[in-house]
């Protein structure tokens, strides 16, 4: 069976890796149409890939196609195997197109709405459908299938009060990989742990890590605690200062894994500049010889800038695309 998995642009690579690792003997693929946010997967059932940390919604194609002339998408959808409408009590059609295309969003779903309709007798019902057609066109690919996932799987982390730069699970859930925090031991620590996202997702995803969490702001703190709660991630925060945590718990982690603030309401009590610069010796100076630090970076200008001196060094970047930001996260290790 093939599927089209969605997840956030620049972290394909590490989505398809978790595939690999999950469902042995599965083939996985980055950006199969050539089109951000996306993994081909070739496997034998849906039920695995509906456990995937990275990844948003799962589609099970049914049909691909060079672009085609509007009566052209008619016909081909038409041909296409959708027997689970025969028995459906509703049905929609949704789209996506990337690339510059004479057909438009709403003609593709009228289209195959309405060959569907014609063939199996569903009524289509846009909010409360049994099942999700997709005919997609990226760039000059056509591909339909059966949308597996009806709320993206990245929305599992319920949040007592939201905070303006909460980072997204699966971006965290990346995070954690990139680092190789997801398996085996070691101690980790969020030390700007903002609504516990990070914190959360690590004990989820590794039970044999002992997860750490802080942050310098009390009314913050507050939300993580409640937040960590309410998902029975047995974890108690502290207040502290990242800035210092090379002083505090000198060469105690194996991992430092964390969102720095960013933005103007963030930034209020410190720029960006002042606070790499404090946070990267702080860091390497409370991190073990071997340990590794992930980071999420918008001023990356100014972050390589504080990297210099700092005893860090960069193994990896990745640029994603998250909150209508496209900031890098960096893997740092040890200069």
């Amino acid at each position: 069976m093939k599927f089209l998995l969605t997840t956030d642009p620049g972290i394909e690579e590490i989505a398809a890796a978790e595939v690999r690792e999950k469902l042995p003997g599965a083939g996985a693929v980055a950006r199969p149409y050539g089109c951000p946010g996306q993994v081909g997967v070739e496997t034998s059932g849906v039920d695995g890939l509906l456990r995937l940390t990275t990844i948003h919604h799962v589609i099970e194609v049914r049909g691909e196609s060079e672009i085609l002339p509007l009566d052209g998408i008619r016909s081909w959808v038409r041909g296409l195997p959708f027997p689970e409408l025969a028995d459906a009590a509703s049905f929609r059609v949704s789209s996506r197109l990337v690339g510059n295309h004479d057909v438009g969003k709403l003609e593709l779903q009228r289209a195959g709405g309405g060959v569907l309709h014609e063939r199996y007798g569903t009524p289509v019902d846009l909010e409360g459908f049994e099942i999700n057609v997709r005919v997609d066109l990226y760039a000059n690919q056509l591909v339909a299938g059966i949308q597996e996932t009806r709320d993206s799987l990245g929305n599992r982390v319920e949040r007592v009060r939201p905070l303006r730069s909460a980072i997204k699970p699966t971006i965290a859930a990346a995070m954690l990989r990139l680092a190789g925090a997801h398996r085996g031991g070691g101690v980790l620590i969020d030390p700007m742990c903002g609504s516990g996202t990070i914190p959360i997702e690590a004990a989820r995803a590794n039970p044999g890590l002992d997860v750490r969490a802080s942050d310098w702001d009390a009314e913050t703190l507050e939300v993580a605690r409640e937040t960590m709660a309410r998902h029975r991630v047995e974890v108690e925060p502290r207040l502290a200062d990242a800035r210092r945590l090379g002083e505090t718990d000198p060469g105690r982690f194996d991992y430092i894994v964390t969102n720095p603030p960013y933005g103007v309401r963030q930034a209020r009590r410190t720029s960006i500049s002042r606070l790499y610069r404090a946070l990267l010796p702080s860091f390497a100076r409370a991190v073990r010889d071997s340990g590794r630090i992930v980071m999420v970076v918008v001023k990356y200008r100014a972050f390589l800038a504080a990297l210099e001196g700092s005893g860090l060094r960069v193994a990896a970047e990745r640029v994603v695309a998250f909150g209508g930001l496209e900031p890098r996260i960096y893997l740092l290790e040890q200069d």
